[in-house]
């Protein structure tokens, strides 16, 4: 019944974090942000939904989102090549 299409609010709120963060930032931020959303659709990709949630979570509480995710991403055994390429431009 288009249930799907709401979104879930830690959804829209990590959306507004990163918003607030790139809007008007320079190019290297913007560059980190475009390596943290590409490792978030690998993620996806990966059926890893626990562990972006966390991510989420732990960078709209303000926790430095470069730790966030090296000691999230971690957690992974086994990781595809282009996550592991993601990790290592962090």
């Amino acid at each position: 019944m288009g249930g799907e299409n709401i979104e879930r609010e830690l959804d829209y709120n990590f959306k507004m974090f990163v918003f607030e963060k790139t809007n008007g930032a320079g190019s290297d931020t913007k560059r980190q942000w475009l390596t943290y959303d590409s490792i978030l659709d690998e993620l996806d990709k990966l059926g890893e939904f626990k562990l972006m949630d966390e991510i989420k979570y732990r960078i709209t509480d303000k926790e430095n989102d470069r730790k966030v995710f090296l000691t999230t991403l971690e957690k992974i055994n086994s990781k595809s090549v282009r996550l592991n390429l993601l990790i290592n431009s962090i």
